[in-house]
């Protein structure tokens, strides 16, 4: 009985499913944008570009959000779930809106023909992209962000607002924080990861990982160079295949 009880006053049931629920509905969906994102911009494939990079963040960002939305409910365990789940709102709100100038971003370039493979600004839009998100893993605002990140006490301490309203704006505060810490590997899906969802369970997996206390900062730099590598490979490649002087942009 007691065990029940405990259940039903707990936000974490229904939290996980809709979480395993993002996860089915991004697997079903990443099918249908895959060819979607490769075409112009049309209403129905801007329809599901949006939704998946929609899907996308909030399944994998909530996914990472674990250690502080654990924190959170240690604090509020005996006030109202509703703090709770406004702090979830606030938080998503933050990446919804990523996620729409993401989608923007995403059916300009497939406009500009960029995603196309067989182009070689395909590979000068990836490369660039993996050396900003690299190096990116070395800046200040990288560090300061994840530090309120690893350290979720720390940051209700210093930003708690009492009641629903204040749970909000929480969720909001934290939601941009978290936001300065993973812009720049979220954008990788640009690379080839928003029609991989192999790349997606990975990338929030490794987003994760950068969030606990005692292993995020030790895999932060090595992951930076890693992906800056794989950059200036790319690079490399390109100006190696002399692809720079064959590409052209197709309206």
């Amino acid at each position: 009985m007691v065990e029940s009880k405990l259940v039903a006053n707990s936000p974490w049931p229904l939290f996980m499913l809709s979480i395993a629920g993002g996860w089915f509905l991004l697997i079903r969906l990443h099918i249908t944008t895959s060819s979607a994102v490769h075409q112009h911009a049309s209403s129905h494939a801007a329809l599901n570009v949006f939704l998946m990079w929609v899907l996308m963040t909030l399944v994998m960002m909530s996914t990472t959000a674990f250690p502080v939305l654990m924190s959170l409910r240690s604090i509020t365990r005996d006030a109202t779930q509703l703090i709770w789940w406004a702090f979830v709102s606030g938080y998503s709100v933050i990446w919804l809106g990523f996620a729409l100038v993401a989608s923007s971003l995403q059916l300009m370039i497939a406009g500009l023909n960029f995603l196309d493979t067989h182009n070689g600004l395909n590979k000068l839009l990836s490369a660039g992209l993996l050396i900003t998100a690299g190096l990116y893993q070395f800046s200040s605002l990288k560090q300061k962000c994840q530090s309120e990140c690893i350290a979720p006490m720390q940051f209700f301490m210093r930003h708690w607002r009492d009641g629903i309203n204040g749970g909000f704006k929480m969720g909001l505060r934290h939601g941009v924080t978290c936001l300065g810490c993973c812009w720049a590997l979220m954008l990788l899906a640009f690379v080839g990861g928003l029609t991989n969802i192999w790349f997606m369970v990975l990338s929030a997996a490794v987003m994760a990982i950068e969030k606990f206390p005692v292993i995020g900062r030790r895999i932060t730099l090595p992951l930076g160079v890693l992906i800056t590598i794989c950059g200036v490979a790319v690079l490399a490649s390109l100006f190696a295949g002399g692809d720079i002087a064959q590409s052209h942009i197709h309206p």
